[in-house]
């Protein structure tokens, strides 16, 4: 056998395990809605770090560690009972936005490894529009996750979450 056609054959042969070998890439979800109240009051509604109770409804209870700190850890309780441990990476009062991740998966709650999300309210006229603005590794590490455990499911699973939220945020400000 040539030295090349033994390249060659070691190539077709590895290549595919290494691609299979690859665990799930980073998914990205974008939610947002346009509600008819100033960017101002939208942001009083959700600019603290826990307020995440009041407006949304899957969300019974939240308890902070240091506010709206950076590094403060919340902990979410949802509806279902599961308790989310999440992380405040940034927060600008100015800009209106904050970004946060999840320190552990629960997978139970929802079937993801990571979960990071950036919030913001911006202005339109006298009008606003909030983005829920996420990124997440689903939790099967395999390349062929049964179907509660897809890119899909995870993120169909995260989306209602956050359109609720979404929503939320809609009715308490109009």
């Amino acid at each position: 056998m040539s030295k090349l056609s033994a390249i060659t054959l070691f190539a077709v042969l590895l290549i595919p395990s290494l691609v299979m070998a690859h665990g799930p890439s980073r998914q990205k979800l974008v939610k947002e809605i346009e509600i008819n109240a100033p960017a101002d009051k939208v942001w009083s509604i959700i600019s603290d770090y826990c307020s995440i109770k009041d407006w949304n409804p899957e969300v019974t209870a939240c308890e902070s560690t240091a506010g709206n700190e950076p590094d403060s850890v919340r902990t979410i309780t949802l509806q279902n009972g599961q308790a989310l441990e999440e992380k405040l990476a940034k927060y600008s009062a100015e800009k209106k936005s904050f970004m946060y991740y999840m320190t552990s998966p629960n997978t139970e709650a929802f079937p993801v490894n990571t979960h990071s999300l950036m919030i913001t309210v911006s202005d339109n006229g006298g009008t606003s529009k909030v983005e829920f603005k996420g990124a997440f590794y689903r939790s099967f590490p395999g390349p062929n996750p049964p179907p509660d455990q897809t890119d899909e499911a995870a993120a169909e699973k995260l989306g209602e979450f956050y359109m609720k939220g979404l929503e939320g945020i809609k009715q308490a400000a109009e």
